[in-house]
């Protein structure tokens, strides 16, 4: 099953590089959002940290919607989604090589609005990076796991592209908060909340809640 599972993300990551349409876009829509909010908070010096904090998430996690509404639409367009669902693999293959990909996307805009984010905002001193690093990749996972979930909940309906949002951005609201949390911490500042746990040992457990959720359901998540 893992192995059907990395030939699919394979699959998906090479089209969608080779079409050049989501990724671009995604990228496009993170650099468009970092230069517009830096630009608007410039003249505002106690903006601060948290401010930068809560506007790197905002950006990572509304470009994961709009990479999310492309989890299967490709798929079903062409046909491809039956061909899977009577191929001899396990259904939670496809599902989580569809995640795997997901991941790779925020992977590769990630690679691109860091960097971006950092130069923008901190001329001098920034936060620590490995805090912020393991932050994203943290909820990389976790917006992988749920949106995969949303958008196999969302492909049968006819507003899939209203829908999707509706049902990713609250369940992605808890790891908005623990990364702006986290976030803020690496600047060594006293971000607060999530207990003994700290803001990545929540990421950490959110990912795994949601992974064996969406394993569970992932027999019923593609079938009729």
């Amino acid at each position: 099953m893992i192995g059907a599972a990395l030939a699919i993300a394979r699959v998906k990551l090479v089209l969608e590089l080779r079409r050049r349409e989501v990724v671009f876009a995604m990228l496009l829509f993170v650099a468009a959002t970092i230069v517009i909010v830096h630009f608007a908070l410039r003249a505002d010096d106690g903006a601060g940290p948290r401010a930068a904090a809560g506007m790197l998430w905002a950006a990572v996690v509304f470009t994961a919607v709009l990479g999310l509404l492309r989890a299967f639409a490709a798929e079903a367009e062409e046909g491809a989604l039956d061909a899977l669902l009577l191929a001899p693999v396990d259904r939670a293959a496809i599902w989580l090589g569809s995640a795997l990909a997901q991941f790779g996307f925020l992977v590769v805009v990630e690679v691109v609005a860091v960097p971006l984010w950092w130069l923008l905002f901190f001329q001098e001193e920034g936060p620590a990076p490995l805090p912020v690093i393991a932050a994203l990749l943290l909820a990389n996972v976790g917006i992988a796991l749920v949106g995969t979930l949303a958008a196999g909940l969302a492909l049968g309906a006819r507003t899939r592209d209203v829908l999707l949002p509706v049902l990713v951005l609250p369940l992605a609201i808890p790891l908005v908060l623990a990364g702006v949390t986290a976030t803020y911490g690496a600047f060594g500042e006293e971000g607060g909340g999530f207990g003994p746990l700290g803001p990545l040992g929540f990421l950490a457990l959110y990912d795994l809640i949601f992974l064996a959720l969406a394993w569970g359901t992932s027999e019923h998540l593609l079938g009729d």
